[in-house]
Formats: C-alpha cells, sequence, structure tokens
C-alpha cells in the first residue's frame, strides 16, 4: 500500500494565505479517507445516506471530496485564509476540505472566508450584503442555494454541530442593531434547519446568537470598514471525539 507523508506547521503558526502546505494536509486527509472507505458499499441511488463519523469515512462523491481538498483549499476558491495548526488532526481537516469542496462551486465562493478556530471549528465570515437586503432579515433567494451546501456538509457527518452569529455596524440606535443582527441569524438557522430536516438530521444543535455592532472587525468610520462589519458567521463545529 502506498503511504502518504502529510506537511506540518510549527505550533504557532498565525493565520496564512492558504497555501502548499495546505494543499498537501487537504490531500492527505481526503485520500486517506477515499483509501478507509474503498472497501465500503453506499445505499442505492434514492436511498438516504446515515451520517458518517468525520474519520474513517468521505463524502457520497469520494473522488469530490479529494479534489476538494486540493482544489478548493490550495486553489483558494474559498476565502483567502485558513489556520494552519499542526495541533488540528487530520479529522478536522477533512472537515475543512468537504466544506471547502462543497462552497467551490458557489456563485458566492469569492466572498466567503473560511478559517479554521485552534479547535478545529471552521468559520464561515459571509458579508451580509449578499445575504440580505439593507435593513432586511429575509434571506436572499439567490443565497439559499449556497446554504443548502453548508447544511449537507453538517448532515452528512456525525455530530457535526453549528453556531450562527450576526453582526451589523454602529450606523442606527445600538437596540436596532442587536435586533437585526439577532433575526438574521435566525433567519440562517431557520433555513439550515430545514436543509437538515430533508436530509433526516433533525437533532443536530444549531445555535443563534446576534452580536449587533458589539464585535466589529473593522473601523466603522467609513463605509468599507463598515461593510465588512456586517456579516453572518457560521462556525461548523467537529465532534468532540
Amino acid at each position: 500500500m502506498t503511504s502518504m507523508s502529510c506537511l506540518k506547521a510549527p505550533p504557532s503558526a498565525p493565520l496564512i494565505s492558504v497555501s502548499a502546505r495546505w494543499a498537501a494536509r487537504g490531500l492527505c486527509a481526503a485520500t486517506a479517507l477515499a483509501l478507509a472507505a474503498c472497501g465500503t458499499t453506499g445505499g442505492g441511488a434514492g436511498q438516504a445516506a446515515a451520517c458518517k463519523p468525520l474519520s474513517g469515512s468521505v463524502s457520497r462523491t469520494q473522488g469530490a471530496v479529494v479534489g476538494a481538498a486540493v482544489g478548493a483549499v490550495a486553489g483558494g476558491l474559498v476565502g483567502s485564509q485558513v489556520s494552519d495548526r499542526s495541533s488540528v488532526g487530520a479529522r478536522n481537516g477533512a472537515l475543512l476540505g468537504a466544506i471547502g469542496g462543497a462552497l467551490a462551486g458557489s456563485a458566492y465562493a469569492k466572498h466567503i472566508s473560511m478559517t479554521e478556530q485552534a479547535d478545529g471549528t471552521v468559520k464561515l465570515n459571509i458579508p451580509g450584503k449578499v445575504m440580505f437586503a439593507s435593513n432586511s432579515s429575509d434571506l436572499s433567494p439567490e443565497f439559499r442555494g449556497t446554504l443548502d451546501k453548508v447544511g449537507g456538509v453538517i448532515a452528512e457527518y456525525c455530530g457535526v454541530n453549528a453556531r450562527i452569529v450576526g453582526h451589523t455596524d454602529s450606523q442606527g440606535e445600538a437596540a436596532y442593531n442587536q435586533a437585526l443582527s439577532q433575526r438574521r441569524a435566525a433567519s440562517v438557522q431557520q433555513y439550515l434547519s430545514a436543509v437538515l430536516s430533508g436530509k433526516g438530521a433533525q437533532g443536530r444543535q444549531l445555535a443563534v446568537e446576534g452580536a449587533g455592532e458589539s464585535q466589529p472587525v473593522a473601523s466603522n468610520l467609513n463605509e468599507d470598514g463598515r461593510a465588512q462589519n456586517r456579516r453572518v458567521e457560521v462556525f461548523i463545529i467537529p465532534p468532540k471525539s
């Protein structure tokens, strides 16, 4: 059997642009999972597939996951920064690759940044402008297909949950912004919940939080900064074990 050596960054490595190191790690994780699944037989056409453990299993389209790890992660199709941490194992690298692969085909891929947190949670940072009209919490019909892809990854792997956090800029009253951020996060949660229900994964936890204007990532003194602050963050959380 052919073996593969995966690259690791030093534990102190900061957030960096997507690089060949992540390409190698993503390829390692996805290929290892694909090889582990070679001896299994999937369900027939039209049958609902049970969730899979995040280690030792791959997507229903196994080759797509391998391509996702290399193409989406190495090519930077989803976001421009990934946390390269040696403390995060192949299990969570597989989650990162699966999400990257799912989003690579989205028309909004270039707007979404994807970062891996220290605990292996994958954060999707989504600008509010691609999801909602101004001062609205009604989810854009055009963006729903992208959330279908996110929900598909959550449903596919056993024990994966999510937390959705809405944010606003500092324009207007703080109380209004707080309420708007909560409604927007709830709108995303409700849509993802429907996606999971349709895939037989109703038991997953989808926590909701409205942060209002309290957690800016840029200056609110100019429009570019305010646009960055108007966002929804979706934290996709792997199982603890």
